[in-house]
């Protein structure tokens, strides 16, 4: 069956970048991204299978207690799509909120840019 924008945006938040365990986590990886996939943060550029688990093993390991969570409804046309997101302690009020872009590649994730939202004042 074949992905879509929606369900590889949400798969990435919870089975990618909130998942716990380490297999899983690079299981979802070669699942959902294309090989030569690219993930792009405000702090690097992350790319191929390697370079994504190398981000979201850093990131479970900075917060091993935080998770994604949905805001909103995603937004999606033509393999592009934005998700709205929260990442804070699990069962807690978010500390950082952002966005997703995804485009996709054939079936699976070939570009995610994440935009964090300027902290409330």
């Amino acid at each position: 069956m074949a992905q879509t924008v929606e369900t590889l945006l949400r798969e990435n938040i919870h089975g990618v970048f909130s998942e716990p365990d380490t297999k899983k986590r690079h299981n979802n990886i070669a699942r959902l991204w294309a090989e030569d996939g690219v993930f792009i943060d405000p702090d690097a550029r992350y790319e191929g299978h390697s370079g994504i688990a190398l981000a979201a093993d850093g990131l479970a390991k900075k917060f091993p207690n935080f998770t994604f969570t949905e805001r909103g409804e995603i937004v999606a046309y033509h393999g592009v799509g934005k998700l709205d997101w929260g990442f804070g302690p699990a069962g807690a009020e978010a500390v950082v909120t952002g966005s997703d872009v995804l485009t996709m590649k054939g079936d699976k994730i070939g570009t995610i840019y994440t935009f964090i939202d300027p902290p409330k004042k």
